[in-house]
């Protein structure tokens, strides 16, 4: 039995490429197992996850003209075809990443000429499909295509996968929807470097810089109150439009405006003593990849009290949740537990626990049986 990994987003900036990468280490070197993923001459920061790929791995690639969007599925399903007419043949695919109404739209006629045991269809977002006679539309195609045998619909969340099944009730029965955890911590060894001394509490807001992140209103609040601590914002603009939505960072002396690798990522976040996942535009049923950042480098964070994010700090114990009150956010930035009290180590063995529990050790049995069996 073969199995085709396809990643359309590949080559766009932010965590795709690298989500990738830790699930083709987790499975490691299986001839079972080939890669289909986007590539362009206009992303060349890419190249390197690239070459990291191919170490595990046959890797074909496909030319997109923009990181992300609807044709970057278009043109996956064309490559699909080419790999076809050449003779290369796959039982299984997984789509780790699409766009899910184009895919819908589009399989049952690719399915044709590919006909598969079992489509495996990754997505990482909710339901979220409104009203009106277009939504209407998108609803019927969805749901017809999730209907089909051979499709699994994977959720990273638990939160995510019910929100699905209760949009699709009608349909209950007929449609296979489960949960796929991410692999996003390797066996390494836990990285335990203790924060080193300082003045003040040290925050940080690591990865790609966006609006919804809390940004406009903390940095602000830590200007204007150096008692609140340290806050330090690193990362890169994920669209050039962020750049003026977010002038704020522009005078900020904690702003450093960078693309990190994740070796880099891994250094800059275990600098801080928290790391804040304070999101407002954010669909909070998703899994975040800063979660898993925090536990490789044994950091506790702060969140709002809800999803996925707030489920999992109630239950490990690993950071603190926090109102949607801005005032009242800072006012607990204020008086929160510092490093080397108890308070604070038990935050540090809370967050040791959620990394052993979902660690590639942990969870690649249950990846590989969805994957293989």
């Amino acid at each position: 039995m073969k199995l085709l990994i396809i990643e359309p987003w590949f080559c766009a900036i932010g965590h795709p490429a690298q989500s990738l990468l830790n699930l083709a280490s987790a499975i490691g070197r299986d001839e079972r197992v080939d890669y289909l993923v986007s590539s362009s001459s206009d992303y060349r920061f890419f190249q390197d996850s690239m070459e990291q790929l191919r170490m595990w791995s046959n890797v074909e690639s496909y030319t997109v003209t923009t990181p992300v969007g609807d044709t970057n599925t278009v043109r996956a399903l064309l490559a699909l075809g080419y790999m076809r007419l050449k003779g290369r043949q796959y039982q299984r695919i997984l789509f780790f990443d699409e766009s899910l109404y184009v895919l819908a739209l589009l399989w049952p006629f690719f399915s044709l000429f590919l006909p598969v045991e079992r489509l495996g269809v990754l997505h990482l977002y909710g339901p979220n499909l409104g009203k009106g006679p277009r939504s209407r539309w998108v609803r019927f195609v969805i749901g017809r295509f999730l209907r089909r045998p051979e499709v699994r619909f994977y959720l990273r969340t638990a939160e995510l996968a019910q929100a699905w099944l209760d949009a699709y009730k009608d349909a209950a029965g007929q449609i296979r929807i489960r949960t796929l955890p991410s692999l996003e911590i390797p066996d390494d060894p836990a990285y335990h470097r203790p924060p080193e001394p300082a003045d003040g509490v040290r925050f940080g807001i690591v990865g790609q810089i966006r609006t919804g992140k809390g940004i406009e209103w903390l940095v602000p609040a830590f200007q204007n109150d150096t008692s609140l601590g340290r806050l330090t914002v690193a990362g890169e603009f994920n669209i050039p439009q962020a750049r003026e939505q977010l002038s704020v960072l522009l005078e900020f002396k904690g702003f450093i405006n960078c693309y990190m690798t994740e070796s880099d990522m891994l250094a800059r976040a275990a600098e801080q003593d928290y790391l804040l996942m304070l999101y407002d535009v954010w669909d909070r049923r998703m899994e975040s990849a800063v979660l898993y950042l925090a536990a490789r480098v044994n950091r506790p964070v702060i969140v709002y009290d809800d999803g996925w994010c707030g489920r999992m700090v109630r239950e490990f114990g690993c950071g603190m949740v926090a109102s949607g009150d801005h005032e009242k956010v800072v006012n607990m930035l204020r008086l929160i537990p510092r490093p080397g009290s108890a308070e604070y180590a038990k935050m540090l063995k809370g967050m040791d626990a959620f990394r052993q529990a979902h660690s590639v050790k942990s969870l690649r049995n249950r990846v590989m049986q969805e994957l293989f069996s």
